[in-house]
């Protein structure tokens, strides 16, 4: 095991040099702690004489105590030069004799420890022998750690002492000495195996300060030998400020002949120069002039020059020549052209700041400016902070190419920078731009200009492309003052600005961070949800619109939040989607749906919405199975509901036609909503066409011919057609009159959980048939 702990210190070659070095490193060590250690050994032997030592035996206490003091004195003698000389201690005896003197105390002071204890342990009480063991055993442990960082003397310690004692208790032969031994034995183990680890420690650090020492030598020399051939050059001037130092290098890097040198100063040659042509090269300039006029040596100024009609950039360094009484002698330092250095960092710093594909500020200069911008906005005026994302940017991609969308990203930037009008346009990732306004402007106003630039179509490799884009803002000091709070503000309000149909200026508002942290509780707690079993179903009845009959029940999910109550799905629908929780929660409902309709009449049938996520998961089809077998439940008394962005795949095309042909109804909701075409329906196994509540709620007298067409759409298609968001009595009369067939909404019912269907449904059988019951 002890191989295992060295081998990390042992596998370096070592020089003769940096052996004895090393050597002395670990004795000086050693001489330093040891005597501050051997004090407290010195206390704790008195301490022992005092109270282990029986007063008949004053000439023995008198003995080991004189002994054990000279010998502790030995380490003090060392020591004490160390402490009053410092830096200027020079040694008298070499490192290998304070070895051996340290070395000697060690195995005295361990001959006499175990004296001591052979001497009392027979003749003390058991209190005191309890103090004399612990004594000498902490005493081990200290010394070991005091000597540790060289290994033979921390080992000789521990050995010494312990073998010492150990011999001392195996002599005394009773059960109690014997477990002391075996104690012992594991206490003197533990404590070389921890200076192993000590010693190893202090060497690899020595050896790691002698490869660092040799690297910096190294560097040195490379540092020298680059210099040597480098475009550096000396300058020096006298106490006159005149140049003293001229040089054919100097001449050749200035372009000034040496004769007109030697009749300049330093800041002559910089005028002649053309330093003060610039606001840069001024600031310089003063800079060196003060440190000339204050005395103070200045190091590796930049400084722009123009060198026979070539801008040049100089790097400059001076410390003044003074005699011991403070006078000036002059100056003398040394100069560097850095022209293509210089030039290769502020493209780097350029690039640094810059999107790489459009040109634009990156992210980076984004949140820098915004950051500038927000630490010196004026009392009375505003920051307004956009986020801008291209809407179906990646359809771009993923049907033309990324090149293509390239293309079409730095065409969309070149557009931006037209309507700039002291905004920030900065490309902060993908499709996403940010936009930062001073000012007092009005934002949607002022936003609405990068919608408006994107009107024109783009044309692209010969492809004509049609862009859009949606836009969240927040403003300080009204929305926060704070450069991420505002950009997450934006995000918010972009998320929003999507969500209400794209291609819109949004303003952030405090609801979207509710609703924001309304989403993340869902996403942390919707798994958890899902596996106790915390969702119910609620029923809305689907009736006749002709004669109020129930038809079937429409499933709507509930989340029985443990703390925040009943949720309803808006709040966390989307994030169920978005992390694929969906599937399992659509499995739940499912099974809860179907087994809940058993209990129905046998005409009644449940509908259950199915989310585009679920219907393109594998395994949908087999799980539909699952749900009804486990139930018992009829697939004819099973209707699917599906919307239109989840139809258009052919895969779940395909999955719908397997699903109809087992006896299962398809339902379309909020048909008109998205982008499915009519042709688009006539390819779908669809039975029921559901009219969106958006147009049941514009319903009128005069204006119905939305609602007409639908109806007449799924007459012709051979579908049912159902009105969703029925509130009114006008409004089910419109829809009669239209031929409209089933209607749903707060004008028949209400929800109503499970436990309620059954009592609503013996209330309505009992009503007027001709009538539709209200709840």
């Amino acid at each position: 095991m002890l191989s295992t702990l060295t081998a990390g210190a042992n596998d370096v070659e070592l020089s003769e040099v940096e052996r004895r070095d090393l050597f002395a490193r670990q004795v000086r060590q050693v001489t330093t702690i040891a005597p501050l250690a051997n004090v407290a050994n010195f206390f704790s032997a008195c301490a022992l004489l005092v109270y282990v030592v029986p007063p008949g035996q004053g000439e023995f206490r008198l003995i080991w105590g004189s002994t054990a003091l000279a010998v502790i004195l030995n380490s003090v003698r060392v020591w004490l030069p160390r402490v009053f000389q410092g830096e200027q201690y020079s040694p008298k005896h070499t490192t290998r004799y304070d070895y051996w003197a340290l070395m000697l105390e060690v195995v005295l002071l361990g001959v006499l420890y175990t004296i001591l204890a052979a001497q009392m342990l027979p003749v003390a009480d058991s209190s005191r022998k309890l103090v004399l063991i612990a004594t000498i055993a902490g005493v081990v442990g200290a010394g070991a750690v005091a000597l540790s960082t060289v290994r033979s003397l921390g080992l000789a310690w521990i050995l010494v002492h312990g073998l010492g004692l150990l011999m001392v208790l195996l002599a005394g032969a009773t059960i109690e000495y014997l477990v002391l031994s075996f104690q012992l034995v594991v206490y003197i183990s533990i404590l070389c195996i921890g200076v192993v680890y000590l010693w190893a420690s202090f060497r690899s650090r020595c050896l790691a300060e002698f490869e660092a020492a040799a690297e910096r030598q190294t560097v040195g020399l490379l540092l020298d030998d680059f210099e040597g051939g480098s475009r550096d050059w000396l300058w020096e001037v006298d106490s006159t400020g005149t140049l003293s130092h001229t040089s054919a290098r100097l001449s050749e890097i200035s372009g000034v002949p040496v004769s007109d040198l030697g009749t300049l100063s330093l800041q002559g040659l910089l005028d002649r120069l053309d330093v003060g042509s610039t606001k840069s090269g001024r600031a310089a300039s003063e800079v060196i002039g003060d440190h000339l006029t204050r005395l103070i040596p200045f190091r590796e100024v930049v400084i722009p020059v123009r060198v026979g009609g070539v801008d040049r950039w100089w790097s400059l360094s001076g410390h003044p020549r003074l005699t011991e009484d403070k006078e000036l002698v002059g100056w003398r330092g040394v100069g560097s052209d850095i022209t293509e250095k210089y030039s290769y960092e502020r493209r780097i710093l350029w690039l640094a700041a810059t999107d790489g594909l459009t040109g634009l500020p990156n992210r980076r200069t984004f949140g820098t400016e915004l950051s500038d911008a927000l630490g010196s906005v004026r009392t009375g005026e505003q920051v307004l902070v956009g986020i801008l994302d291209l809407d179906n940017f990646k359809s771009v991609n993923d049907t033309l190419g990324h090149p293509v969308g390239d293309k079409l990203l730095i065409s969309v930037a070149a557009r931006f920078n037209r309507v700039f009008d002291g905004a920030m346009c900065a490309r902060i990732g993908g499709d996403e731009f940010g936009l930062i306004v001073n000012g007092s402007q009005e934002g949607s106003a002022v936003f609405a200009r990068y919608l408006s630039a994107l009107r024109e179509p783009f044309y692209v490799r010969g492809n004509r492309i049609e862009v859009r884009a949606s836009i969240g803002y927040a403003g300080a000091p009204a929305d926060s003052e704070d450069a991420d709070t505002l950009v997450m503000s934006a995000d918010l309000a972009l998320y929003a600005a999507k969500s209400a149909g794209k291609n819109r200026v949004d303003r952030y508002s405090p609801i979207l961070r509710a609703r924001a942290r309304e989403r993340a509780s869902a996403l942390q707690e919707l798994g958890l949800a899902i596996e106790s079993r915390q969702f119910e179903l609620y029923y809305q009845p689907q009736v006749r619109a002709d004669t109020g009959r129930v038809e079937g029940f429409e499933a709507l999910l509930r989340w029985n939040h443990p703390i925040r109550g009943v949720l309803s799905p808006h709040i966390f629908i989307d994030v169920a989607e978005e992390t694929g929780l969906i599937v399992p929660l659509g499995l739940q409902v499912l099974h809860m749906a179907c087994a809940e309709a058993l209990a129905w009449p046998e005409e009644t049938y449940v509908t259950v919405n199915v989310s585009p996520v679920q219907l393109m998961s594998s395994g949908f089809g087999a799980a539909v199975n699952e749900a009804l077998e486990a139930s018992g439940l009829s697939s004819k008394r099973l209707q699917l509901e599906i919307t239109e962005t989840g139809m258009v795949e052919e895969l779940a095309v395909a999955e719908l036609d397997r699903l109809r042909a087992m006896g299962i109804t398809i339902a379309l909701d909020d048909f008109g909503t998205g982008y499915s075409s009519f042709e688009s329906l006539k390819r779908l196994p669809l039975d029921i066409l559901k009219i969106d509540r958006s147009f049941i709620t514009e319903l009128s007298e005069g204006d119905s011919a939305v609602v007409t067409s639908v109806i007449e759409v799924a007459k012709a298609l051979g579908m049912q057609s159902l009105a969703e968001g029925v509130e009114t009595a006008d409004q089910l009369r419109l829809l009669r009159s239209a031929g409209c067939e089933l209607i749903q909404g707060y004008y028949v019912s209400r929800p109503m959980p499970a436990t309620e269907v059954a009592e609503y449904l013996s209330a309505t059988a009992q009503s007027d048939g001709g009538h539709v019951h209200v709840f």
